[in-house]
């Protein structure tokens, strides 16, 4: 008979064996504790910095950064979905240069005068404020923690984290040394950016540009640090040369907004006609009005007025790059009623398109069941401009109010508007606050604030078991409850039966 000895795991040997895992354990976890390592198990490792952000750290190093948390940063602490920036928060604060400040805006107001200036920024709780040699970028915190939809159902959205990439870029600005400028040109009639477009300067500088007047006459060139130059309200034309210095600066990947409203001139704006021209497209020498009374807005007063009417925000499309108009389109169709005031019309240049240019109207009338109804009456310009401008009339002219173009071989971008009541305080209504939108995303899409640092956001890894109907999933679930119990009750009458055995 062979009589092998059982190895029994009780009494002094299992005595033993526990004395043993605890002399290792316990010293592997002081060693950790001590030393405070974390590792990162996330997908996209939400916690810790990418080799992006930790290079632009040792780049600027030697730059002292303020970083504004404006509430306590327990708040994030106490939310998982929020502890990404829970934890980058607390790495940046450890680097020598760096300095976090957790504020409460209620519990110290005068932080508004310290991070805000000027006025212009809305801060909340929970925002974020970058701040350094005077520079400031302000992140909101909705940007940080954007949601994103599973399935494409608003029932399923779960939070992502966009943190690291806005601190990054808010890190590089305030380093650098100047916000993206978006200079106003001035000496041609058009209202101040301190007057009539104080509003809309406001706006901007809240989304992160500095606003400066640009008298060019008196500049050898546009200014090196220029993100856009706008010309709106000019009653009078600009200069050849003023010309020239803008077709320079659009060859060297430039981005323009011209804002030309209707205006009394003797003659045409030949060196504006210029400068449009080598985008594609023209502007006509009229007044637009609306004819159709079902289809006439408000103005300031509430009342219904001619000059201001409905208009079409042109569908993009997948034949050109740019889509300036969906997430206008998708406040229409929720109920949202655009217009426009005060305008002329736009137009076309080579409507072929000469292979490096693209371009396509953004803004145009709006037809009823019996076609087009807008009035094209002439404005300003010569006899020749007035003849084109009578031709404008009919059931199946579409007048087109606004437009974009890009060139695609250098870069350049420009929006053309066929009026400025969209961004003058002074006749703005709220019958054209959406085109007033469409003229601030046409603003983000020819230079955006945020420095893009290819980071991206960070989303959360989850798995998902999709049911036809309840039945299915109650079968699942049984299934996952009573076989697990099965086999552990299985498992314990095996070794019942074997320990007496």
């Amino acid at each position: 008979m062979n009589n092998k000895k059982k190895f029994n795991f009780s009494g002094i040997a299992a005595f033993i064996i526990a004395v043993l895992l605890l002399l290792v354990l316990v010293p592997i976890n002081i060693i950790f504790s001590y030393n405070d390592k974390k590792f990162d198990m996330t997908e996209k490792s939400q916690y810790t910095f990418t080799d992006t952000t930790l290079q632009l750290l040792e780049e600027t190093k030697d730059k002292q950064i303020e970083i504004y948390f404006l509430c306590p940063l327990d708040y994030l602490r106490d939310a998982p979905e929020y502890l990404p920036l829970y934890y980058q928060l607390t790495e940046l604060d450890k680097r020598d240069n760096i300095t976090l400040k957790c504020e409460d805006l209620d519990a110290n107001p005068q932080l508004q005068s310290i991070l805000n200036p000027a006025g212009n920024i809305n801060l909340q709780f929970s925002d974020i404020v970058v701040r350094c040699n005077g520079l400031i970028k302000h992140i909101a915190r909705d940007r940080i923690f954007p949601y994103t939809y599973v399935n494409d159902s608003s029932d399923n959205a779960m939070v992502t984290y966009a943190g690291e990439e806005l601190l990054a870029g808010a890190i590089k600005i305030v380093t650098g040394g100047s916000l993206p400028t978006i200079y106003f040109m001035t000496g041609h009639g058009e209202p101040e950016i301190d007057g009539n477009y104080a509003t809309i300067s406001k706006q901007l500088k809240t989304d992160n540009y500095d606003v400066l007047p640009l008298d060019l006459s008196a500049e050898q060139k546009v200014p090196e640090n220029a993100a856009i130059v706008v010309l709106s309200g000019p009653t009078s034309d600009i200069s050849s040369d003023e010309a020239d210095k803008l077709l320079a600066y659009a060859g060297n990947g430039g981005n323009m907004a011209f804002l030309i409203p209707p205006c009394e001139t003797e003659g045409r704006f030949d060196n504006i006609e210029k400068v449009l021209e080598k985008f594609e497209l023209g502007i006509d020498y009229n007044i637009v009005t609306e004819t159709a009374a079902s289809r006439m807005m408000n103005n300031r007063d509430y009342e219904q007025d001619a000059h201001y009417f409905n208009v079409t925000y042109t569908p993009a499309t997948d034949d050109f790059v740019v889509d300036l108009t969906s997430e206008i389109n998708s406040l229409v169709n929720n109920g949202i009623q655009g217009g426009i005031s005060n305008t002329r019309s736009l137009y076309q240049i080579n409507s072929t398109g000469s292979g490096s240019i693209e371009k396509s109207s953004i803004i145009t009338a709006t037809p009823g069941d019996e076609g087009y109804t807008t009035n094209s009456a002439p404005f300003g310009g010569n006899d020749e401009t007035a003849a084109d401008a009578e031709k404008l009339n009919g059931q199946t002219v579409k007048l087109e109010l606004a437009f974009y173009s890009y060139n695609k071989t250098n870069g350049s971008k420009l929006v053309a508007f066929g009026t400025d009541d969209i961004i003058n305080s002074e006749n703005i209504s709220d019958s054209v606050s959406l085109s007033q939108q469409l003229f601030l995303n046409s603003v983000t899409w020819m230079y955006n604030p945020d420095v893009n640092m290819n980071i991206g956001n960070k989303d959360s890894s989850y798995d998902y078991l999709t049911f036809k109907n309840a039945e299915e999933a109650t079968s699942t679930l049984r299934i996952f409850t009573i076989v697990p119990f099965v086999i552990a009750a299985f498992g314990l009458f095996v070794w019942l039966k074997r320990r007496h055995s």
